[in-house]
């Protein structure tokens, strides 16, 4: 495995690669959250170089989904939740308890929630895009609710909307 540090709108982000699929996308104060990757050693590959072109463009405006080859790993249960998050429009927002539902497992919103929580792919993988069932910015990175409220004003500055 090897990472690469770039610089977002948001702040710094750490993109981890195995050399044919990107590993995680966390932003630089998640790292201590994820120690697996603080030895990785800081090179670049072609999948860092795409993942930083993509978020480049997706911090601009130009991209609204996202296309890489991502290596996930996690429960059925999550890989179902993570690939819902990847269905969401750019700009659009579902809570907890549809996310649930849209996976079949209406009462587990909890657990979707927890699915959303272990997400290493940030950004990519959009669970910025989830909110509590009250319109509440909950559960996002840890405590780290700024940044998802920054990512949903991101995308309704760009496309025109207020959030």
């Amino acid at each position: 495995m090897i990472r690469k540090i770039i610089d977002t709108k948001l702040g710094k982000m750490t993109l981890v690669s195995d050399g044919t699929s990107l590993i995680a996308s966390l932003f630089l104060y998640e790292e201590s959250e994820h120690p697996q990757y603080a030895e990785v050693p800081i090179q670049d590959d072609a999948i860092l170089q795409e993942t930083e072109k993509q978020l480049n463009e997706y911090f601009k405006g130009e991209r609204k989904s996202f296309d890489l080859p991502l290596k996930i790993e996690g429960t059925d249960f999550q890989k179902s939740v993570w690939h819902t998050l990847q269905s969401i429009p750019y700009g659009k927002v579902l809570t907890y308890k549809e996310i649930a539902e849209k996976v079949n497992s209406p009462k587990a919103f909890r657990a979707a929630g927890g699915a959303c929580r272990a997400n290493r792919h940030l950004v990519i993988v959009p669970c910025h895009r989830v909110l509590g069932t009250n319109g509440s910015y909950t559960g996002f990175a840890g405590d780290k609710i700024y940044m998802k409220k920054a990512l949903l004003q991101l995308e309704a500055e760009l496309i025109g909307e207020m959030v």
